[in-house]
């Protein structure tokens, strides 16, 4: 970079109360390595990924030639919102944004950029060839837009003399190996500070056509790829790095931005090096990924290959034939996502299904089922989302809003909030998502009654809390879903019924019927404070998790064993000896998973009947009298190892451990993992009787109806 064209690119995120998309700015970086390529007045572009950053160099430039920001969902409002304060105070600098974050439809398109004045180019698709080429005709036009803008550069949008420019698409690179690793060329090392996750993208493009996602487009239905080399290079390159961050007590994961991983033959090659990297690094410890929506058998194989270090997705969405229709996911196996759960203890793979609510088509009834489906699969995590309307995909288009009577409201996006300081001025902004709550085949009653049970789900089910309770059901092949109705049926105790109640609360005063009623809210004094302090704009189902487990876990844990009993009951299976097994599951489980995220180093125990571990580890038990312990009652002591406290350590340096923090630490680890283990201690201490600790039905709890 030169002082006399001084170029910024920036990949933004909110940082004031965590950092609320902590993955490196590879994207831009690789925008910024291309046309340093092709340009050869361009040289060391810089590239921005935390708003501090930017500001303070904007001060030391305070009349950049050019400002160009990504465009995402969880950072348009602060990327123009600075964008705005650098055009008032330099009204020459160009302002380009690009990405996801943008209409389909030509009229909305046109409407987006009028009311969004300070956007001088928009590059709606593959940003590193319009970019270029845009860079290019500033150049050579002096940093004159309207000359630029009278070009009809391909897959440049603007408003010029108040009229709307809309070229065609550009051609998408067919070799990603021609954008320059900003890895290897040292573009992100300032970026491995322990906070941020790598990124690798081995290719682009989705061959499926979900109407819900901005790669559903014909735009991206092709796969283009990257060489085997540059890939297998850039893991050894970041493994290295990697090591040293972990040892400074950072974080050690990846994030693996391809659509479908998995399901190509070079994603066994990449697993290869990932392996390799683990051997030598201990990196990555967690890969978080969208495995292959097809090709069950060589996804499992990519699982196995790094042992439990990646995610297996089957995220069917929605089971309603219907839905699948009006989405356009019939190519996609939902048999094969689902067969998923029952491989993945197999290669020792953490498992889950993503399930939208608010589909076109979707009743309460056909999403109960989706989730009941699920639920007998065996996954081990369900995650549970509402229908948010991106803009970019098919179903954010006014058309399709109206052809299905979607009943829209909109939100804050969680942890996406902050004010920063430019000059004199208060730069306030907060990404608003727009959500369907009610279709014409869904009511917003029904809505709010599939809130309450994702939140049970996620509460009780998700993570494998009580995996020998669920373990247990389905030995004896009853319904794990019975057991999901059970609980939202129950009353609980006074802890956990002020929770549901705040939960409800917290669902129905998230939403704002007018955007622009919750835009002027958020820029009332005090209000970016309320949500940075947690008070406002959560991420419901994690925070409440978080309260869950560190507030009310007795009560949890005593709802479990009550649920359990009441299902075992109804189906005339509750012996002496299942009673027992029953009540003291219900404490194992709490002793591994109290103070998971404070007083690590504490030790529980308690006495037990049945070798947990033996029955956990057993892939199908059969008769519970071969779980007896030979001496019993056996005395277990429940402790974290070394290793499980530096993960929560490095975590809770990353998020902190406000509820808010908690919730996000739930969101990124395999909980199951980190459950403190039991062993027994030694016999000289095992003196004390058997009933101790024995039930969480000996436990006298304010309003619990057993």
């Amino acid at each position: 970079m030169s002082d006399k064209f001084p170029i910024f690119l920036s990949d933004l995120t909110h940082t004031q109360q965590t950092i609320a998309s902590d993955t490196m700015p590879m994207a831009v970086a690789g925008i910024a390595a291309y046309a340093e390529t092709k340009l050869d007045w361009v040289t060391d572009m810089p590239v921005f990924k935390y708003p501090e950053e930017l500001l303070e160099a904007l001060e030391n430039y305070p009349n950049p030639r050019l400002l160009g920001f990504s465009s995402y969902i969880w950072n348009f409002s602060l990327s123009y919102e600075i964008a705005a304060a650098v055009k008032r105070a330099s009204p020459q600098t160009v302002i380009v944004f690009g990405g996801p974050n943008y209409p389909t439809v030509a009229d909305e398109q046109e409407e987006f950029l009028k009311s969004h004045p300070i956007i001088d180019f928009y590059i709606p698709k593959e940003g590193e060839k319009a970019f270029a080429s845009l860079l290019d005709s500033l150049y050579l036009s002096s940093f004159l837009v309207s000359k630029v803008a009278e070009q009809h550069l391909s897959s440049i949008h603007c408003i010029h003399n108040n009229k709307f420019i809309r070229s065609e698409d550009i051609e998408r690179l067919q070799d990603l190996s021609q954008i320059p690793s900003p890895y290897l060329t040292g573009k992100l090392d300032k970026y491995f500070d322990g906070s941020l996750m790598p990124i690798l993208q081995t290719n682009r493009g989705c061959p499926f056509q979900c109407t819900f996602c901005v790669e559903g487009s014909n735009y991206y239905n092709k796969i283009n790829k990257s060489s085997r080399q540059k890939v297998s290079e850039e893991i050894q390159f970041i493994g290295r790095k990697m090591a040293e961050v972990k040892k400074a007590g950072g974080r050690n994961d990846l994030f693996i931005a391809d659509s479908n991983f998995g399901m190509y033959l070079d994603d066994i090659e990449t697993c290869k090096d990932l392996a390799e990297t683990r051997r030598l690094y201990n990196w990555p410890e967690y890969v978080h990924v969208a495995t292959g929506k097809n090709k069950k058998e060589r996804v499992l194989k990519a699982a196995s290959i790094i042992e439990g270090a990646l995610r297996l997705s089957g995220s069917v969405q929605s089971l309603s034939e219907k839905v699948l229709e009006n989405i356009k996911r019939k190519n996609i196996s939902a048999d094969g996502l689902m067969d998923l759960a029952l491989s993945a203890s197999e290669v020792n793979a953490n498992s889950y299904s993503e399930v939208i609510l608010g589909l076109p088509g979707e009743t309460k009834q056909s999403h109960f089922y989706t989730v009941q489906r699920i639920t007998e699969a065996g996954f081990n995590n369900i995650y549970l989302f509402q229908l948010m309307l991106l803009p970019g995909s098919e179903l954010a288009n006014l058309d399709t809003i109206a052809k299905y009577d979607m009943q829209v409201k909109y939100r804050v996006l969680p942890r996406c909030y902050s004010e920063y300081r430019y000059g004199a001025e208060l730069i306030t902004s907060a990404e608003i998502e727009s959500i369907c709550v009610a279709t014409d085949t869904l009511t917003f009653d029904d809505y709010f009654e599939c809130r309450f049970m994702h939140l049970v789900v996620t509460m009780f089910y998700n993570d494998a809390l009580y995996g020998n309770l669920l373990k247990l059901i389905r030995m004896y092949r009853l319904s794990v879903w019975r057991w999901i109705m059970i609980l939202m049926e129950l009353p609980t105790g006074d802890r956990l019924k002020k929770l549901y109640a705040e939960f409800m609360d917290a669902t129905k005063n998230e939403l704002w019927d007018k955007r622009e009623d919750l835009e002027k809210f958020i820029k009332k004094p005090g209000t970016i404070g309320d949500y940075v302090d947690g008070k406002l704009g959560n991420n419901l189902l994690f925070v409440y998790k978080s309260l869950a487990l560190t507030r009310c876990l007795d009560d949890l844990s005593c709802v479990a064993e009550t649920a359990t009993r009441k299902l075992f009951s109804e189906e005339n299976k509750l012996d002496k000896l299942t009673d027992q097994f029953i009540g003291e599951a219900s404490v194992y489980h709490a002793h591994r998973m109290r103070n998971l995220f404070f007083d690590i180093d504490d030790v529980y125990e308690g006495n037990f009947t049945f070798d947990f571990s033996k029955f956990e580890a057993d892939e199908t038990p059969d008769m519970l009298e071969a779980y007896l312990y030979k001496e019993y009652p056996t005395r277990l002591s429940f402790s974290l190892t070394d290793d499980q406290k530096s993960v929560i350590q490095r975590y809770k340096k990353m998020y902190g451990t406000s509820k808010v923090g908690i919730g996000r630490i739930l969101s990124k680890v395999y909980l199951k993992k980190l459950f403190r283990h039991a062993a027994p201690v030694s016999k000289g201490d095992n003196l004390q009787s058997a009933s101790e600790n024995v039930s969480f039905q000996n436990i006298q709890i304010s309003g619990l109806n057993s």
